[in-house]
């Protein structure tokens, strides 16, 4: 529920730290509300090297993967599913050390 409020009301992003996809690299889903009322979701993946570091890193450095829209927050749930995460997971960006 508090991660449906944030995205409805708030209008704000949440996240979910994944498994890691190898030793090199660090994934999470991100769920995005965006200006014209859909939401994206999305999983990114980033070098370990530089999300343990803290160190500063750009667009290029962050690969994208499964960006999907969805036209109301109910679609969200199955579409964190399918990218192997767990709706009830998704909490704010700072709680599971996403890169903002």
């Amino acid at each position: 529920m508090s991660a449906r409020n944030r995205l409805t009301q708030v209008r704000q992003p949440v996240t979910q730290k994944l498994e890691d996809p190898g030793p090199d690299a660090c994934s999470w889903i991100w769920v995005l509300p965006v200006p014209d009322g859909r939401i994206r979701i999305a999983r990114i993946v980033v070098p370990r090297h530089l999300a343990d570091t803290g160190e500063w890193f750009g667009e290029e450095d962050v690969t994208t993967e499964s960006v999907r829209f969805v036209d109301h927050v109910d679609r969200v749930d199955d579409v964190v599913r399918g990218l192997g995460g767990d709706p009830d997971a998704l909490e704010s960006p700072w709680r599971n050390d996403f890169p903002l």
